[in-house]
């Protein structure tokens, strides 16, 4: 994960729209270790409450803690507090009053120095999730208290919280937030905990919505889809939601230690728990007492192990401020934030986001996009968004002005539904970005599967998504090379897991946890890694894949109109040994970068040489062993050169 030091350097910065506006910025936790489960509490010096703000974003970066970092997920909440008077010493006491952020730490495993699963993740990691707290703008004010919960038992992460208060018009005005349910509880007590909630909606609040953040724990309660929470108004049921996320092999923080890839009861880990938010403006009567009932139930399931967390949050508005307020709300590609890793950098189709805050529908808009003093694109969006709805746009592809000059890339809405917009400051976004490397126009795909080959597949596409080069229905522990040539153009290079079912979800082409076995060789069915490089031709690899990728992983490149500068030679050899476990022949594919002598040497584990053969003036070529007369068991290949030894382990079963 390279990408990711070049990434922290841009966390020190905020978004460079707000750059032109009246921003404050205010730090609240500054890199305070979560080390053991409990409250870590700093204060916040925030505005006065005198001026208005169009959105107040919150940055909670996690990274390790100077202790370093834990291997298992576990719960963070940020928190804000409120004064509950004093104890018996006379000491304020502060309760928790409303909750901000719900944020599951990684399996960070991966994530420290010397760790023993391997390496592509720089242990000086940091994560930033970034969240939109202007509904609690009210609560913000002056010195305010706010709370990092950690729910984690062992050496854990780090906590630095940023706000950013950005002057102007909210969408709407507050009127009030109150936390109806929060805590965590077992499914088996849920229906007990979870009453009904008499609600007084004051007479100004035309508006109202419920923010619910939920997630499931326990073996039942992490793994098991098809639970639903529901939000009933007077028994009347106004929406039901299922409490699951299907895409965690796709999260933005990768690899990592554990079981990172299954799929989960609303979060997945190293990312946020899912926070929905539900309009209740057409349901609730202001003026008077409202009964409002939140549960979470699956028919005919009675887990003996599953708990939720869950915050339940019902926020009351005066009318939305605008009719008519097209919002751009974010540049996912080009973009530097980390969120949006899997999607850049890029040369290929712009996407962006856009948001809906005025009270009239928004059935069209247009988008104007590109790079200053460079061509203006174009593109009509057409659909149906209420308010506080949002879409993600795929752009059409565009002239990328220039593939070296850092040159901001933006975006742009105008005329929404035709007509001029009531709030323009929130139209227009630039988003930096990193280009994408350069290629050689003839390369080769070295690309080794895994025990399960129906899973993977990949391919090359050109800019417009035609397909040059695909490779599918590939045999089990086998090498394959194929050598393709291109024109000049941006390309993509994408290589696809599709998974089977909750034991097998979309792992990539290695994961931990199918090159486990212990003696008398007790197998995973998956446990032959795979990989996938790219090779220069001639000449030796310039691309190395991370193999732990989860469900997909996407390269953009260029092939420039002269031919890219990739260096020809590697420090260290090229080996890969397979099939491994091996039955009656093994294969070690090697390459050096220059013409030399060596040895190779299978010694057991008692460091018995077993074979032993000499190689002279080799440079790349295919060895094959034949492995009759070798029993099961760990065998150790060696390769001695006169300047070092290379090793190996090999494992045997008949």
């Amino acid at each position: 994960m390279i990408k990711y030091l070049l990434i922290i350097i841009s966390l020190i910065f905020f978004s460079i729209n707000t750059a032109q506006e009246d921003t404050t910025f205010v730090q609240a936790h500054n890199y305070v270790d979560l080390d053991w489960n409990g409250n870590y509490d700093a204060w916040g010096v925030f505005p006065d409450g005198t001026t208005s703000y169009r959105k107040i974003l919150m940055h909670y970066d996690m990274r390790c803690s100077s202790s370093g970092c834990s291997g298992w997920d576990y719960t963070t909440k940020i928190i804000i507090l409120k004064d509950n008077g004093v104890d018996l010493d006379g000491n304020p006491v502060y309760i928790n009053d409303q909750t901000l952020a719900n944020v599951v730490t990684p399996y960070g495993t991966y994530m420290q120095d010397g760790n023993s699963q391997g390496s592509g993740f720089s242990p000086n990691w940091v994560q930033r999730y970034t969240y939109d707290v202007t509904d609690f703008a009210h609560l913000l004010v002056d010195s305010v208290k706010m709370r990092a919960f950690y729910g984690g038992w062992s050496t854990g992460f780090n906590v630095t919280l940023n706000f950013e208060f950005i002057e102007g018009i909210p969408p709407r005005n507050v009127i009030n937030v109150q936390s109806l349910w929060s805590g965590s509880n077992s499914y088996a007590n849920i229906e007990d905990v979870l009453n009904d909630s008499s609600v007084y909606i004051p007479q100004e609040a035309s508006n109202s919505a419920m923010r619910v953040t939920i997630s499931g724990h326990g073996q039942d309660g992490e793994f098991t889809d098809g639970v639903n929470y529901y939000l009933q108004l007077d028994d009347n049921n106004l929406y039901s939601q299922e409490i699951w996320r299907d895409d965690c092999g796709e999260v933005a923080l990768y690899p990592q230690g554990g079981t990172w890839i299954y799929d989960r009861a609303n979060w997945c880990p190293g990312d946020k728990a899912t926070t929905r938010m539900h309009e209740l403006s057409p349901y609730l009567i202001p003026g008077q007492e409202n009964i409002l009932d939140f549960d979470i139930f699956k028919s005919n399931w009675n887990p003996s192990e599953a708990s939720y967390i869950y915050d339940v949050q019902l926020i009351t508005y005066e009318n939305p401020n605008f009719e008519l307020d097209a919002v751009m709300e974010d540049i996912i590609a080009p973009s530097l934030k980390q969120e949006y890793f899997r999607f850049n950098p890029t040369c290929s189709n712009p996407i962006i986001k856009i948001k809906n805050q005025g009270s009239e529908i928004l059935t069209n808009v247009i988008v104007e996009y590109g790079f200053d003093n460079c061509n203006v694109n174009s593109y009509m969006w057409e659909g149906s968004l209420n308010y506080g709805q949002s879409e993600i746009i795929e752009l059409p592809v565009i002239d990328w002005c220039s593939s070296d000059a850092n040159i901001p890339f933006y975006a742009r809405l105008i005329q929404p539904n035709g007509l001029q917009d009531n709030y323009e400051v929130n139209d227009f976004l630039y988003s930096e970005y990193e280009h994408v490397n350069e290629y050689p126009e003839t390369f080769a795909i070295w690309f080794k599967t895994n025990s399960q080959p129906a899973e993977n597949f990949y391919e090359v596409t050109d800019i417009e998504g035609n397909l040059i080069f695909s490779k599918s229905g590939m045999s089990a522990n086998t090498l394959y090379k194929d050598t393709i040539t291109l024109y000049p153009g941006c390309y993509k290079f994408q290589i696809l897991d599709t998974g089977g079912n909750q034991d097998w979800n979309e792992d990539g082409l290695s994961w931990w946890a199918n090159t486990n076995f212990n003696p008398p060789f007790d197998i995973h069915e998956e446990t032959e890694d795979g990989y996938a490089r790219l090779k220069s031709v001639p000449g030796s690899f310039f691309k190395y894949y991370q193999s732990d990728f989860g469900t997909e992983i996407t390269d953009y490149f260029r092939v420039p109109n002269w031919p890219a500068s990739l260096s020809d030679k590697v420090s260290e050899p090229i080996i890969e040994i397979y099939p491994n476990p091996a039955d009656n022949l093994l294969n070690i594919d090697l390459e050096f970068s220059s013409s030399l002598d060596f040895e190779l040497v299978i010694i057991d584990i008692f460091g018995k040489e077993i074979m032993n053969m000499l190689k002279y003036n080799f440079t790349t070529g295919l060895i094959q062993l034949n492995l009759d007369n070798l029993k099961s068991g760990i065998y150790s290949c060696l390769i001695r050169t006169n300047q070092t030894t290379y090793s190996r382990k090999i494992f045997i079963v008949k």
